[in-house]
């Protein structure tokens, strides 16, 4: 929810020359209705079984960098499924921070139409709260407060692209899928400068 997860992906295929999707598109384009469309005449519920059924389909596909909608890993056992077939990254923002993400590039999403200032902040911090244990359990939880330009996004998809390929960072994501997910593993100032 506007933590710039399509954006990174983007990036991050890119320098791994891999194929790019977005859950969301990918829905969009199977069932050929925009996301707000399905929220406003099927319902919350219809939507996220699609995206399970997306995300069980994609499964299969090997070396694609895949970006989510923020509540895909909170339901169905999606989480689950995306730590097993994998490396899984969280963007940490504040609730704050997300909320002027949002304000200043706005977008149509469902769950927050009409919402603005404090409805905005209430409602993201509600959501995070909400969702936060889900995301912690991600192989890499990257905290982005720092990012604030396209320069600082690139660096941290270099930074990103540089422990995708450390055999000693993959070996430790396989062993946190067998014990303990969730460690933050890069705190704030986590990249060089």
């Amino acid at each position: 929810m506007g933590a710039g997860k399509s954006t990174m992906g983007r990036k991050l295929a890119r320098l791994l020359e891999a194929d790019f999707i977005d859950t969301d598109i990918y829905i969009e384009n199977r069932f050929r209705k925009k996301i707000a469309e399905i929220f406003q005449e099927e319902g919350e519920e219809v939507f996220r079984k699609r995206e399970k059924m997306v995300l069980d389909e994609l499964t299969g596909y090997a070396g694609a960098v895949i970006s989510t909608g923020g509540g895909l890993p909170c339901y169905h056992g999606n989480m689950e499924t995306m730590l097993s077939c994998g490396t899984t990254i969280y963007l940490r923002y504040t609730a704050e921070e997300l909320a002027r993400r949002l304000l200043a590039a706005p977008r149509n999403r469902p769950l927050l139409r009409g919402l603005e200032g404090d409805a905005l902040l209430q409602y993201i911090s509600d959501t995070l709260a909400s969702r936060e244990a889900f995301y912690l359990q991600a192989h890499l939880v990257v905290s982005c407060m720092q990012v604030c330009c396209q320069e600082d996004e690139n660096e941290l998809a270099h930074y990103i692209l540089t422990l995708l390929q450390d055999p000693l960072f993959l070996s430790q994501c396989a062993q946190r899928n067998e014990s303990a997910p969730g460690e933050e593993l890069l705190e704030e100032g986590f990249w060089p400068k």
